[in-house]
């Protein structure tokens, strides 16, 4: 397979195969140019035989990112594709791909709904909730119009289709994958403090104020909390919150590089809080990066429960607790503290999880049979 990269403009080359053949351009506009699911698929894609990719997608951030994907995708009319691909979250462009495709199939990538997210959530608070409301019966047509669209569980796949009427056979669920680590994690424990990671968004459905709450029944044991993520606010909610609270071993960083995190800080954690534990309703539809990206790296994850029929087996290849539950977050590292020498079994078994049912792998058959399935029914 070839992929070619907007700024190349040139008509990848013919298949081998020619019975196999399809063209694809993978349209791409969120404002993280390298976002993991973006990456797993298209690992995906190049694994598919026949398949030709053009990259129309934006490098930068900001709204520069329009131009860059919008100009990317008018060059694209040369690689005269079969089918589109837009992937998350290309809502506000959905109609400009849409006329760019013609009569030729989308593929739009939802994930997660930004419109049930501002309204379940409350992050935004009643503005985030109007806001939402607004915004669902434009998200509704989306859904409705898409040729195919893909989400990353089957819970997030029922909601599409109890709350924006769009058909399950439309409807086609792919993990969202993870990066691949540069350096062999370290599952090694020593007599050190046990460090337990955390990073992400310090958005509701992770409940960080529920690892915080955690964290301050555990006083009596050696454990380090590092926390990477969030902005100024969630610092210094952070901060506050884990003064009136008495935790004192904890660190904070508002951001390291995407590969540091990899090499370094997922691969000296003993324990990664893969969550979510917020118990929101968008947190029982989720299996998190996080979770995906350390079980990869084979490190013992602890997993909030949720709706989803996930393979995640409590103490055999993660450590699943009730969200929204303090209590039961700190038994399960207090179990850790007392248990070290079962931690790297655990965490192999998590690798295992993760190869069968989360990795790109797992998404190669399913997404190269909705492919060969839409565009023969378009043909026919």
């Amino acid at each position: 397979m070839t992929v070619t990269a907007p700024s190349d403009n040139d008509v990848a080359r013919p298949c081998a195969d020619d019975s196999l053949a399809l063209r694809l351009c993978y349209v791409h506009c969120y404002r993280d140019p390298e976002f993991i699911r973006k990456q797993a698929q298209l690992d995906a894609l190049r694994r598919m035989p026949g398949v030709e990719v053009f990259l129309a997608c934006n490098r930068h951030r900001g709204m520069r990112r329009y131009l860059e994907t919008l100009k990317a995708l008018w060059d694209a009319r040369v690689f005269r594709p079969d089918v589109f691909v837009l992937g998350f979250r290309g809502h506000e462009i959905y109609w400009l791909v849409k006329l760019a495709a013609r009569r030729r199939p989308l593929i739009f990538d939802a994930l997660m709904s930004p419109s049930c997210a501002l309204i379940e959530e409350r992050k935004s608070g009643r503005l985030g909730t109007l806001l939402g409301r607004m915004l669902m019966p434009l998200e509704a047509r989306v859904l409705r119009n898409a040729d195919l669209v893909l989400t990353d569980t089957a819970a997030h796949a029922a909601l599409y289709t109890s709350h924006f009427g769009v058909p399950a056979r439309r409807i086609l669920s792919l993990p969202v994958g993870a990066k691949q680590a540069a350096a062999k994690p370290d599952t090694s424990v020593g007599c050190r403090p046990l460090r337990v990671l955390f990073y992400g968004s310090f958005l509701p459905l992770h409940g960080v104020d529920v690892i915080v709450e955690a964290a301050a029944l555990l006083k009596d044991l050696a454990l380090q909390f590092d926390f990477i993520g969030g902005n100024r606010r969630d610092q210094r909610w952070l901060h506050r919150r884990c003064a009136e609270l008495g935790v004192r071993h904890y660190t904070y960083r508002s951001w390291v590089p995407y590969e540091d995190l990899l090499r370094h800080d997922i691969a000296h954690a003993d324990i990664c809080l893969g969550g979510p534990f917020g118990g929101t309703p968008q947190a029982q539809r989720v299996i998190t990066t996080k979770t995906s990206q350390c079980l990869a790296q084979g490190k013992t994850t602890i997993v909030g429960a949720t709706q989803v029929d996930d393979g995640f087996w409590d103490h055999v290849n993660c450590l699943r607790v009730e969200q929204r539950n303090p209590a039961a977050l700190a038994d399960a590292l207090r179990w850790c503290f007392e248990h070290p020498s079962q931690l790297a079994t655990i965490g192999r078994c998590g690798a295992q999880l993760y190869r069968e049912r989360l990795s790109v792998d797992a998404i190669v058959p399913p997404l190269n049979a909705a492919l060969r399935r839409l565009i023969g029914e378009h043909r026919a």
